[in-house]
């Protein structure tokens, strides 16, 4: 089953409406990520989703940067 999601204002990026559906869809992507490493038989060079975001517009996303990594660039 599909997580349901739209085209963000912001940008090109996939919006999910509620908080409820970005942990969802970050679970959903971090399995089929884990399917393909299984598949190749490596890791790397491999984006893991790591967490979730709420974008200015109230729509959530996925990233693979690091809280501590955003948190150096926004400041």
């Amino acid at each position: 089953m599909t997580v349901d999601f739209r085209a963000c204002p912001c940008g090109s990026k996939r919006a999910y409406q509620d908080e409820r559906a970005a942990p969802k869809a970050l679970g959903k992507a971090q399995a089929k990520r884990q399917r393909t490493a299984e598949r190749k038989g490596t890791r790397r060079g491999i984006h893991y989703e790591n967490r979730y975001y709420e974008c200015e517009f109230g729509r959530y996303h996925l990233t693979s940067q690091s809280r501590a990594d955003y948190e150096a660039v926004a400041a």
